[in-house]
């Protein structure tokens, strides 16, 4: 056991070493467990200062540092950009200016070229960056305005800057001919061949950045694709109206050679064209057709309704590949409601003559509407597709991704979704192709993405272990979302929404067992994501971490069943009480003070030389066990320690101790702010046995404090009043017996409340309402002796004892009448003002219940004169015919003559006396009742029934007498 425990505590010793596994807070970047393909290397390359917004075993989302004060700015204004991950430069366009910064600069503050933009149209302005010219790293950079055709060429961005500051020239432009109100629409850098624009009326126009022998130069050539002449013009022209307008998306494809390239249109319909693009001016068709019914006909056996609102988004190819490339479309699914949309990438081989749709893959992890046009992007190796939406970043496997041999014969594809808040505003991104060095990743797979309201993030899709994306179940991926949102999710100034769980239409089922399982790993200190070596740290990360969960887990829980959510409570509160009996025991100042009696507990229960830090570590859930064992244990010690004060002391103090700490000080606090507020739990226990009312628990409970209570006796009792320890242990004593009366109280109305709601504990249910009721006094009276009174009455109060507070006023009040001094007769004040309280706040059903106590306990004469401010409960009180015994002295105190006599007429005939006893009662009914003659009552009939019974007694009297004569002769 101990060389499994050192082996476990060196493996955790070596990943801390590596820096994998960190939990991460507002200021700090959590690391990625290492497992499926995450290799140390990966996980230990520098981030240069990037913070971690999420991470898992499949990909990571980061915050780089660079963050332009453009970014910073609230204003809503329209922008449009691009990324350049050749030269790692961003560029963000406003309709007057133009912004371009290293995104991936350490600087937090980096250093960005801007420049005003002339344009007297104030139309948004096209723009993308370009490669540098030979011999330096600045990125060119191309403008058009869209409505008036200007295009011009900087070779370095600082040409534009000196050109807009100095106002000279520095830049090559030309004017792209535009007919009638016609507009650009798009612009697409597709070098070595230069860049590509799209009109408005389905035109393609070809510029060239350079000539034939590489010098800069701008010419344009307008791309008809029909051949030459007359007829070329007019099928150009029809086609111009048909598949080349509303143009979507315009893709650089595969290079073809030096200063020629491959380019891949598509329309909204559905039209894709194929080019063949050079730097000369010289361009090629090599694919065109309108693929709008193929695509949809191919879903629509299980969409039907896909047809109507069918478009085309975007088109990639795949790399290095002129044939085979993907297409992302669209449909709303239910006409009632547009925000809900499905979104389909088609993997299709676009030959001319056999044109094949090779799969269609319905995205299921995110149904949301994207107010900007969706964008995809497929890096190379060309795996993981990633679609960027307004607010949110879709990944899914493509058909290159190789299957391992558990998943050959799957069809599944991995996808997930990073959504961002609501308002953060994806403004433009880009993808970054997989670097690798020696063998070694140095840069994944992934986009940049610039996002309004946050600041540039990168994310990054990890290889998968053997090359194989292993088939996860729906529980898995609902895991990992957990985890996301309680190890990143409370990052203060995180953009990404871990909070929509339950919006992707996951099954109850499914995400309670990754519940489950998440919850499960944290409270047994195995989740990869937080192993820490020391206990006490590891034990409050466990605590935050269960606490996450819960809060973000809130929304969804009044659709999770009952038992799951105790269960998760039940996690929190225990490790909370484990939390806080390590800090008391081993880390707080008074530890050293300690028996030491607790770590040999644990070593019984665990058989382990490193009993403490494995429980700690291992076996929280046991809390409950611990806390039961320790206090059999104390009792034991404490009964053969009963000659040495202190040390009897040391073990019924601390057995206590480690009660409350459990229970008060963890377990309940817990409770009062968790179970309603955020597990939507009912004040009603059922379905999960509470941890802290098993009958375990209540018997450790009831031990203590018997024990608890006679040494606070023996205490109360020493003569020695001048031993200051003495005061000090007993003050403690009677703080701790006051707990354990607390917890008493509550561990039984849990209990209670447990069985009624359980079907096969019902039975117990009133055994045990009976056992609460007789032994509840004896937890609270006993308070009074030991100066503990308030506690005692807030305790009643609390937990509705009426009877136990009608007695402890009259005992106390009792215990006050025995003097006259001014203190007494303050207290005399205080506490009928109290039991004042007690009639105006709970009225009649304190009220019964105080006159029942006083009729039990024979203060019977007090009843009628102590409380007239509260007469009419008295009188309601008396009128139940079971109490006219006594309530005829009530109504000869009224005046209420007739009453009181017929009462007594009644108890002498159903009341089981002596005939001396049925005697005295007639006879005083008989005196009401002429007492009420004089008033003008009709009473003839009664008194003479009333003689009938007296002559009765009379005779019966003698018979008695004659017999007994009879029997001494």
């Amino acid at each position: 056991m101990a060389q499994r425990r050192s082996a476990r505590l060196q493996a955790r010793r070596s990943r801390q070493v590596s820096g994998l596994l960190r939990f991460p807070d507002a200021s700090d970047t959590a690391i990625v467990p290492f497992r499926n393909g995450t290799s140390p290397q990966e996980l230990n390359r520098p981030r240069d200062s990037a913070m971690e917004y999420t991470k898992n075993a499949k990909y990571c989302a980061l915050k780089l540092p660079a963050v332009p004060n453009v970014l910073k700015s609230k204003d809503d204004g329209s922008f449009t950009g691009c990324i350049d991950s050749a030269t790692e430069n961003a560029l963000l366009l406003t309709p007057t200016s133009a912004y371009v910064w290293k995104y991936s600069s350490p600087d937090h503050l980096p250093t960005a070229i801007s420049f005003p933009i002339s344009n007297a149209s104030g139309a948004q302005p096209l723009g993308v960056l370009v490669s540098p010219s030979a011999g330096s790293t600045e990125p060119g950079l191309v403008l058009v305005n869209p409505t008036t055709g200007r295009l011009t060429y900087w070779d370095a961005v600082g040409g534009a800057l000196a050109e807009g500051l100095l106002h000279r020239k520095k830049g090559m432009e030309t004017t792209i001919p535009l007919y009638q109100s016609e507009t650009l629409e798009h612009l697409q850098n597709i070098e070595p061949a230069g860049v590509i624009v799209a009109t408005s009326t389905g035109r393609f126009v070809l510029v060239a950045l350079h000539d034939g022998a590489g010098r800069p130069g701008v010419a344009c050539t307008a791309m008809r694709g029909a051949g030459t002449g007359l007829w070329s013009n007019i099928v150009g022209f029809v086609k111009m109206g048909s598949t080349r307008r509303d143009v979507v998306a315009m893709k650089p494809g595969k290079l073809l050679g030096r200063g020629e390239r491959m380019v891949v249109t598509a329309n909204a319909r559905g039209a894709v064209t194929m080019w063949h693009c050079s730097r000369t001016g010289d361009y090629r068709l090599v694919f065109e057709s309108d693929l709008r019914e193929q695509l949809v006909q191919s879903i629509a056996g299980v969409y039907p309704q896909a047809e109507k609102t069918f478009r085309v988004h975007d088109i990639e190819m795949l790399p290095d590949d002129d044939r085979t490339g993907l297409l992302l479309s669209s449909f709303v699914y239910d006409e009632d409601d547009e925000e809900k949309i499905f979104y389909v990438l088609f993997t299709a081989y676009f030959d001319p003559v056999d044109f094949r749709i090779l799969s269609a893959h319905r995205i299921t992890c995110c149904t949301m509407h994207s107010t900007r046009l969706p964008r995809l992007f497929l890096p190379r190796p060309g795996y993981t597709a990633f679609i960027v939406l307004t607010n949110a970043v879709i990944m899914l496997d493509t058909i290159l991704k190789p299957k391992s041999d558990e998943n050959q014969l799957s069809t599944f594809k991995w996808e997930d979704v990073i959504p961002f808040k609501p308002e953060v505003e994806v403004m433009t991104a880009g993808a970054e192709d997989m670097i690798q060095i020696n063998s070694q990743v140095t840069r994944h797979a992934g986009i940049i993405v610039v996002a309004r309201g946050t600041a540039v993030m990168r994310i990054e899709r990890f290889e998968d272990e053997k090359g194989g994306s292993s088939v996860r179940s729906t529980a898995d991926v609902i895991k990992s979302k957990l985890e996301q949102a309680v190890y990143y999710g409370f990052i203060g100034e995180n953009p990404l929404d871990f909070g929509k769980t339950e919006q992707v239409g996951y099954e109850i089922t499914d995400i309670e067992a990754a519940i489950t399982e998440v919850s499960d790993e944290i409270i047994n200190a195995t989740s990869l994501y937080m192993q820490v070596d020391d206990t006490s740290t590891s034990l409050t990360l466990r605590c935050q971490a269960l606490g996450r969960l819960a809060e973000h887990l809130s929304p969804i829980f009044p659709s999770l069943s009952a038992e799951s959510r105790y269960q998760a409570l039940f996690k929190l509160e225990k490790c909370e009480a484990a939390k806080n009996i390590y800090g008391l025991w081993f880390t707080s100042p008074t530890s050293s003070s300690r028996s030491g009696m607790l770590s040999e507990v644990l070593s019984d229960m665990i058989q382990d030389s490193d009993s403490v830090d494995s429980f700690f570590h291992n076996d929280v859930s046991k809390i409950g066990d611990l806390v039961t064992a320790f206090s059999n244990k104390s009792l034991i010690r404490a009964r053969t320690a009963s000659g040495h004060r202190n040390i009897m002391l040391q073990h019924v103090r601390e057995a206590n101790e480690i009660l409350l700490t459990a229970l008060t000080s963890s377990a309940y606090v817990i409770r009062s702010h968790f179970k309603a507020a955020v597990f939507k739990l009912s004040n009603a226990w059922g379905v999960t046995q509470p941890w802290t009312s098993t009958f375990d628990v209540l018997n450790s409970l009831s031990r203590q404090f018997e024990v608890t209570k006679a040494v606070c006796t023996s205490l109360w009792e020493v003569t020695d009043t001048a031993d200051d320890q003495v005061a000090v242990d007993l003050r403690n004593l009677c703080e701790q017996l006051v707990g354990l009366a607390e917890a008493l109280c509550r561990g039984y109305e849990e209990r209670i409340s447990y069985c009624e709601a359980t079907e096969q504990e019902r039975e117990q249910t009133d055994n045990l309402k009976r056992a609460y009721a007789e032994q509840r006094p004896g937890w609270l009276k006993p308070l009074l002796a030991f100066g503990c009174g308030e506690q005692a009455f807030e305790l009643g109060e609390r937990h509705r004892d009426f009877r136990t507070l009608a007695e402890m006023c009259r005992e106390e009040k009792a215990q006050l009448d025995k003097f006259s001094d001014e203190h007494s007769r303050v207290a005399q004040e205080n506490l009928a003002l109290r039991t004042k309280y007690y009639f105006d706040t709970y009225g009649y059903e304190f009220a019964q219940t105080l006159y029942r106590y006083y009729i039990d306990a024979g203060y019977t004469s007090e009843l009628f004169i102590a409380f007239p401010a509260y007469r009419e409960y008295l009188e309601r009180f008396l009128s139940d015919s079971k109490y006219d015994r006594v309530s005829w002295i009530h109504d000869i105190q009224t005046g209420d003559f007739m009453a009181a006599g017929k009462k007594l007429e009644n108890v002498a005939e159903k009341m089981d006396d002596s005939l001396s006893n049925k005697r005295l009662q007639l006879s005083i009914a008989k005196l009401c009742l002429i007492s009420a003659s004089v008033k003008g009552e009709p009473v003839d009939e009664d008194v003479r029934y009333i003689n009938d019974q007296l002559d009765g007694i009379d005779r019966l009297e003698q018979e008695t007498v004659g017999g007994d004569e009879a029997m001494e002769v």
